[in-house]
């Protein structure tokens, strides 16, 4: 739809406020925590059954069967009457971005929707196994479940708001709030597991795994892809030609990917490095042997393809069929002390900050559950000075052990193939290549650029210590580079996605040196203009920054404790 992002972000907006005016009315007439739960329920309840209709009002869904091959459709007739199950209604988006989705609310009104570059990109094989995974959610009830999920934070919410203003009962308010911001990661989780379940039912009645393996990496390569011609055309053609051409299905690729078999945000890194589809399994295994990686997945809808990829193996397995894409079984040594030691001095600075600016409230609940050790650490006298030295002692230790080691000459393919980096462990590297666009293309506030060098992409991340520095390096500065070969200095780390925090960036730019005088159109100022080639070169002192204000909180602490 032409107003795609509008109507997502209207639809947000308006069930946000509906939810806070409901909790302000009940609370305003003091109506029992009943009500306050009774709320959530009813407004889940109505989300669950208008859901349907407003994914079809906001997303422009072609129902006509035979946009989706005859062979599709009778394997769809044939595996529902296998499994028992009713027909669901077929759908195609007109989209390049590979992707497939189903929704309804019970298994008689369910609808699988396909797009066309998942048509275009996958063989017949793989798209029946996408499809099968779409039947497999159907199968499983997996509408109503994730609808009672969802119910859960709500209603732990309405506990905590409930219960805050009461003395009496504050400890239980922090207590539900903790517990609803751990019931996120649960929901998260149990989304993940729909989705593996989903994979095993298609691996299972398909009795092809592999070509679900196969279909996921085709996915992920085929959404970067997308945008990297995207990327293309907005160096050829400009930002308006480019929304012209792409701007309607970028929008719709994006709703998809909420919804779908695969999002670009799980995805990104096997993405990144397939301008071969075959080099997969090299890319796959740091989401397998490095054990920061089960930490970022924690925060993703959907399991890394990696993880999907090697259940998919093992049942390949079972049935004697040999994997395309083999993968290690078991963990490198990353569990070691190695690991430990790391993620400690990566949470430390969190901790202290935590219990410094939460102390009250957390001695409260330890307090309501007799931890009374745990009372005089988090609220005693000399608690907060202690914790805020604690704070910035513990910042520079990471910062310190974040930025580490002499740069190095590297490629993009090699770097994304390392097991060992990660956000904490990175590597100082140096880069040769073009800046082929934006962070986020088309937007002008944009700071970060993708670097492409003959072996595959990178992202190019600046970071700014300072108040609204990224944003006057996107203004200012970015998109001098797009275009441009350049040389990049910067650690290399590896989260949800892979990408090289900046900490110089040289090049050499065309630049007009203008004749004194009057400049018009008639001017001989501008007959006589020069062009010439003239060094341009951006550094980032973030981490000195960083290391300064940490330096500084230390200190206030320190003093704040000899007062």
């Amino acid at each position: 739809m032409k107003f795609l992002a509008r109507s997502l972000l209207a639809l947000t907006l308006l069930y946000g406020m509906v939810f806070a005016v409901g909790d302000v009315y009940l609370l305003r007439h003091m109506l029992s925590m009943w009500w306050g739960i009774a709320f959530p329920v009813v407004l889940i309840g109505v989300q669950f059954l208008i859901a349907p209709a407003m994914i079809e009002w906001v997303l422009s869904i072609d129902w006509d069967e035979d946009e989706l091959p005859a062979a599709h459709r009778e394997f769809i007739e044939r595996l529902c009457a296998e499994r028992g199950l009713p027909k669901p209604r077929i759908g195609v988006i007109h989209s390049a971005t590979p992707n497939a989705f189903c929704f309804g609310r019970v298994r008689s009104d369910a609808r699988v929707v396909v797009t066309d570059g998942l048509l275009s990109v996958l063989s017949e094989e793989e798209i029946q196994a996408v499809l099968a995974h779409e039947i497999g959610h159907i199968a499983h009830y997996d509408f109503a479940l994730m609808a009672v999920a969802a119910l859960a934070p709500l209603i732990l919410y309405q506990i905590y708001v409930w219960t805050r203003y009461n003395k009496n009962t504050r400890a239980i308010a922090f207590s539900a709030y903790a517990c609803y911001l751990l019931s996120r990661f649960v929901v998260l989780s149990l989304n993940r597991i729909r989705e593996s379940s989903a994979d095993h039912f298609a691996a299972h009645v398909t009795h092809a795994p592999n070509a679900l393996s196969s279909a996921l990496i085709k996915i992920a390569y085929g959404m970067l892809h997308f945008e990297y011609e995207y990327r293309v055309a907005l160096k050829e053609r400009g930002k308006k030609e480019s929304e012209k051409m792409f701007g309607k299905q970028r929008q719709m690729g994006s709703a998809i990917s909420l919804l779908g078999i695969a999002n670009l945000s799980s995805e990104r890194s096997l993405a990144l490095a397939l301008s071969d589809p075959t080099k997969a399994a090299a890319v796959m295994r740091w989401d397998l042997v490095n054990p920061w990686a089960s930490i970022y997945e924690l925060a993703s809808t959907h399991p890394l393809v990696a993880h999907r990829v090697q259940a998919m193996n093992r049942q390949a397995e079972t049935m004697q069929i040999p994997a395309t894409y083999p993968l290690p079984e078991t963990k490198s040594d990353g569990w070691n002390l190695r690991f430990p030691i790391e993620f400690l001095i990566w949470v430390a600075p969190w901790a202290c900050g935590i219990l410094l600016f939460f102390g009250q409230p957390i001695s409260l609940i330890a307090q309501h559950y007799h931890i009374n050790f745990a009372v005089p650490l988090l609220n005693g006298q000399y608690a907060p000075p202690i914790l805020l030295a604690a704070l910035g002692m513990t910042w520079m230790i990471r910062i310190a052990f974040r930025y580490q080691g002499s740069f190095a000459a590297s490629r993009v393919e090699t770097l994304l193939e390392d097991v060992e980096v990660s956000e904490m462990r990175p590597r100082a590297v140096e880069l040769r290549g073009e800046i082929v666009g934006n962070g986020y293309p088309g937007a002008f506030w944009s700071p970060d650029l993708v670097l492409k060098d003959e072996t595959g992409l990178m992202f190019l991340l600046y970071r700014s210590s300072i108040p609204f520095g990224r944003l006057l390096f996107a203004i200012s500065g970015a998109d001098n580079f797009v275009g441009e070969e350049v040389v990049v200095k910067g650690w290399y780390r590896r989260g949800l996605r892979p990408y090289v925090e900046l900490s110089e960036l040289s090049v050499t730019v065309t630049h007009v040196d203008m004749a004194p005088g009057p400049i018009s159109i008639f001017s001989e100022a501008t007959r006589n203009a020069t062009v010439t080639r003239v060094p341009l070169h951006q550094k980032s002192y973030s981490r000195w920054i960083q290391f300064g204000v940490s330096a500084a909180v230390t200190a206030a602490g320190l003093i704040w404790l000899m007062l």
